[in-house]
């Protein structure tokens, strides 16, 4: 009958545990190789995970920053889009305004004064304008459309002017109209919020801010301007063209005064597009070394890997010849 020694037993369980530790060594080549990252992280680390968790941290905040520079992109370049856009109907009004007045042509003025008011109507609807459900030009209060209609706006003129037989008079009644602080213009045209818009926060250091809302005196003096110049569509000073030629002059001269105003408040969020521009190569900079260094941390050396790999394979082959080899061995054979 065969037996087993204690000897024979302990050779077959170190043999089967070599064997064991070589497939598990070849799995861990392997898997680095194929991933690229080491399989065993705790074990390189000497179980201090501190630095790659405040790495990972850092990389958490940066994407949320990110997220907060792409909405601060699409903000600023839709403000401006509507900011470009009143600059070009202003552009186009203004000129024609002028030139109707030295023809003192009733027929002229009036096809102009119909122009303006459908280009206020334009100005309007693009002050209104919303980025996202996010009103470009109320402030804080970015879920309430910053202007009344201008149907309401031209509504409101009309009764501020009634009595008024003059172009200065009803010059200096639409100035009062649109006044800050004084005039009807913050309560019954206005409908944002006195606050601004809080900021976008482009990183620990930097915010951009667009404070710019529709009570801003460069959309007044616009919305002042093309209202003047619509008045006469809308019956102002009735058979007197020289009291209108006036209104028109003025009307004219207003927008182009405004046209100054637009152009410094796209000035100001050109700024900051080029502040969130600047954040944003800061970020990307920042996460690309954070990113460097986990990866660092993190990465297995593959030529390394791949090395201990073949030397595992060999060591298994010759444990599987060996054992075949042994197991194949008869008495027969050594007498």
């Amino acid at each position: 009958m065969n037996s087993l020694t204690i000897g024979d037993l302990s050779t077959v369980f170190r043999r089967m545990s070599l064997v064991n530790q070589t497939k598990t060594n070849l799995e861990t080549y392997s898997m680095e190789i194929a991933s690229g990252r080491k399989a065993e992280l705790s074990k390189s680390l000497s179980g201090n995970f501190t630095p790659l968790a405040s790495m990972e941290r850092t990389l958490r905040t940066i994407e949320s920053y990110q997220r907060g520079v792409d909405d601060a992109v699409f903000f600023a370049s839709s403000m401006q889009n509507v900011l470009g856009s009143v600059a070009g109907h202003v552009d186009d009004a203004a000129a024609p305004l002028i030139n109707s007045a030295t023809y003192n042509n009733s027929a002229t003025m009036e096809i102009t004064s119909a122009e303006t008011r459908a280009t206020l109507d334009s100005v309007v609807y693009a002050f209104n304008t919303r980025a996202g459900g996010r009103a470009l030009f109320s402030g804080a209060a970015t879920q309430t459309t910053p202007l009344q209609s201008s149907e309401t706006l031209m509504a409101e003129i009309q009764t501020a002017i009634a009595g008024a037989t003059t172009a200065d008079e009803i010059i200096t009644a639409v100035d009062a109209w649109f006044a800050p602080g004084s005039g009807s213009y913050d309560t019954a045209m206005y409908k944002g919020s006195a606050s601004p818009k809080s900021g976008f926060v482009l990183n620990d250091y930097e915010t951009a801010n667009f404070d710019t809302t529709a009570s801003n005196q460069g959309v007044r003096d616009t919305l002042k301007g093309l209202v003047l110049g619509a008045l006469v569509s809308e019956g102002a000073l009735p058979g007197d063209l020289s009291e209108q030629a006036k209104l028109m002059q003025t009307a004219g001269e207003r927008l182009y005064g405004a046209s100054g105003k637009m152009q410094l408040l796209s000035s100001r969020v050109g700024a900051q597009e080029a502040k969130i521009e600047a954040a944003s190569v800061r970020n990307t900079a920042e996460q690309y070394a954070t990113e460097r260094a986990k990866l660092e941390i993190v990465s297995a050396d593959i030529y390394d890997s791949a090395t201990k790999l073949t030397q595992a394979e060999t060591q298994l082959e010759m444990m599987y010849t060996i054992t075949a080899r042994l197991s194949n061995l008869k008495l027969s054979d050594y007498i």
